[in-house]
């Protein structure tokens, strides 16, 4: 770029590049943000069997707007909101519907709760497959099998995946208690078990060497991202970070969501490079309902 020092914001899978370039390039990072972060080994195994946890943090988001909107049927508590979720998904392993068994029952509700303004369509994706009507479109993704092939080049190549089919079975069966909302999918074996290591470098090993210049943003229940994994790379940091934890569901905060508390802190760090004294937490603001656009990463 020409440049001396550069400036980043880089969020979900940003995060792990941009804790890499702030680790390898301390003295040319200047004003680092991390938005919805990965935990400091990056997208590896752990990163695939926490959207597990991702799923358990941020689902009764949903069941508490679904028992608040009777219209769909779905259960008048966020107790029989996950009951309906689990009968659902017990139906559709038994008897598929309209292209959905259970597991992609599953995983659609795991992807569209990324955004909060994604939840009438999950109430309705849930109240068509338990009447029998249409169910209505899903957000489609542009290019699936390429950028489906292109997410396993990047992921295989960017650390060891293990190789031993026993350890992904043990592994599946652990969180299938662990985290009954996916069961063990998340955990289950998958292309990089058998992509060819030779040439895979070494992980960068993020750590606290360098200038407190990394202001890292998170929602306390991120399905793709979740807290876990940020607290361990915000301990890696050390002193070289500061964290913003905001009470929100949700993948992606700035500058698309609404909580104002959590835009302002990284929009002043950016413009005058002033970080929050402290780490810190901002309060949850409505934002259900509100249009969200997709973040990238």
């Amino acid at each position: 770029l020409g440049e001396s020092k550069i400036s980043y914001l880089g969020t979900s899978y940003g995060t792990s590049l941009g804790a890499v370039y702030a680790t390898l390039f301390s003295k040319r990072s200047d004003r680092f943000v991390l938005d919805s972060n990965l935990g400091p080994r990056g997208y590896d195994v752990r990163a695939m069997r926490l959207f597990g946890r991702g799923m358990e943090d941020r689902f009764p988001d949903f069941a508490k707007y679904a028992a608040a909107h009777p219209e769909y049927g779905l259960g008048a508590t966020p107790r029989r909101v996950e009951r309906k979720f689990h009968e659902l998904a017990e139906r559709l392993d038994k008897k598929p519907a309209q292209g959905y068994d259970g597991t992609r029952f599953r995983l659609d509700t795991f992807s569209l709760l990324y955004l909060d303004s994604h939840m009438p369509l999950i109430a309705q994706t849930w109240q068509a497959l338990d009447t029998g009507e249409p169910v209505p479109p899903s957000p489609s993704v542009p290019g699936p099998e390429n950028s489906t092939a292109s997410r396993y080049y990047v992921t295989c190549n960017d650390s060891r995946w293990p190789k031993s089919i026993a350890q992904y079975q043990h592994s599946t069966e652990v969180d299938r208690v662990k985290y009954p909302l996916v069961g063990g999918s998340m955990s289950n074996i998958g292309p990089c078990a058998f992509w060819p290591s030779n040439g895979i470098e070494p992980q960068v090993r993020i750590g606290n060497r360098g200038p407190s210049n990394v202001l890292m943003v998170q929602n306390e229940r991120d399905p793709g991202t979740p807290l876990a994994g940020a607290k361990e790379l915000r301990k890696a940091f050390g002193k070289r970070a500061t964290m913003v934890t905001v009470d929100q569901g949700g993948h992606g905060i700035y500058p698309n969501a609404s909580n104002t508390c959590a835009n302002d802190a990284v929009t002043r760090y950016l413009t005058t490079g002033k970080l929050p004294v402290k780490d810190k937490t901002c309060a949850a603001e409505e934002s259900i309902g509100k249009s969200e656009e997709q973040p990238t990463g």
